[in-house]
């Protein structure tokens, strides 16, 4: 089935919006000497796909991932998961929204020891529901409206609006104007009319990334467990143990190990460990 002309220059944006977006977030990674991997080759991983694991086992290709201690030849620690999308159209901004969160969050789980950031960078048309459905999850969100987009291309002689009444011939004709290849150095000046007229958001963005991984522990509570494990079958012998239940048992021994660590942007950890080699070398990682 031939793609329409629209998904074609949608496809054209979107990549030239996501290459784009490298360069504040790879600025970021420079600053602090983590590693940035997105699409492309590299060894640690074979392949151009960026793909992570979730806790289920299931697979996710990625679009940035910064990492701690990593290099080309090993993956390191999970700083931050970032997805980049474009939507030409609202109607499939709710999808992408939970597709985003669908592939994230597993592995966020994965790594719940270490709370890596959750981050979406976005353009084109997004509701506002679909937004705010990112940041409910606790997503940090860079929105860039197609319009700001639209304007920066136009400055410079470019036209790239379309909609879904836009005539095919008519979106043929802008994508073959836009995509051209004697266009390099005006593309680049594009890019950098996006980056400054947008430059508000992008250092909100960047701020809100730099906080959450210059966090500094405020409080660690440390609740160790000890007793006898009693089970019961039903609601009433429960309530009739609960309520003869008064003196700390003589046999008691460790059950585990809860450990509660709240930093000073508002993030936290929560964790059980059986043994107290875990808890500690828990506590040894986010030093």
């Amino acid at each position: 089935m031939a793609r329409s002309q629209s998904h074609i220059l949608g496809e054209f944006i979107g990549a030239f919006f996501e290459d784009l977006m490298k360069q504040p977030v790879r600025e970021f990674a420079q600053k602090y000497g983590l590693y940035f991997d997105t699409v492309g080759k590299r060894k640690a991983r074979g392949g151009k796909k960026l793909t992570w694991t979730d806790v289920h086992g299931s697979k996710h290709d990625l679009d940035f991932v910064l990492e701690k201690g990593g290099t080309e030849e090993n993956i390191g620690e999970p700083v931050a998961f970032i997805e980049l999308a474009w939507r030409s159209y609202t109607k499939h901004s709710k999808n992408k929204a939970q597709e985003i969160s669908g592939a994230v969050n597993p592995i966020c789980e994965k790594y719940k020891l270490s709370k890596p950031f959750k981050g979406a960078i976005l353009s084109g048309q997004f509701t506002e529901n679909s937004l705010n459905q990112l940041k409910r999850d606790d997503f940090h969100v860079l929105y860039i409206p197609f319009e700001k987009l639209v304007q920066a291309f136009s400055t410079h002689g470019l036209d790239i609006e379309f909609d879904e009444d836009s005539k095919e011939a008519d979106v043929k004709k802008k994508h073959a104007a836009v995509s051209k290849r004697s266009n390099k150095a005006l593309l680049e000046k594009v890019r950098e009319e996006i980056l400054n007229s947008c430059d508000a958001e992008i250092k909100q963005f960047i701020t809100e990334l730099e906080a959450f991984y210059t966090r500094k522990i405020k409080t660690i509570c440390i609740l160790p467990l000890h007793g006898t494990r009693t089970e019961v079958v039903d609601v009433e012998k429960a309530i009739a143990f609960i309520n003869g239940y008064c003196d700390l048992p003589t046999n008691q021994k460790l059950e585990y190990i809860e450990v509660i660590v709240t930093y000073n942007n508002g993030s936290i950890i929560q964790c059980q460990f059986k043994t107290k080699a875990e808890t500690v070398d828990f506590l040894q990682k986010i030093r």
